[in-house]
């Protein structure tokens, strides 16, 4: 078998992969909108309202300590 057979087998294959995921794909149940997985990330209260962990820890947790912010 040369290089370009091989290649050819692996496009088939590839393709062959292809339809049997995407039919294991529509088996699995439909997600709500914005929802992408099963992790949970936690939150904390601000007097501005609830902000993940990971933005608290960055630039936006300095935003969000401040007393309330007035957004018009």
């Amino acid at each position: 078998m040369n290089l370009k057979d091989k290649i050819s087998t692996a496009r088939d294959r590839i393709k062959e992969l292809e339809v049997l995921i995407s039919a294991w794909e529509s088996k699995l149940p439909q997600r709500k909108f914005g929802e992408k997985n099963d992790h949970v990330e936690p939150t904390i209260t601000t007097p501005n309202g609830e902000i993940s962990e990971t933005l608290m820890s960055g630039t936006l947790g300095d935003y969000y300590s401040k007393e309330k912010i007035n957004v018009t």
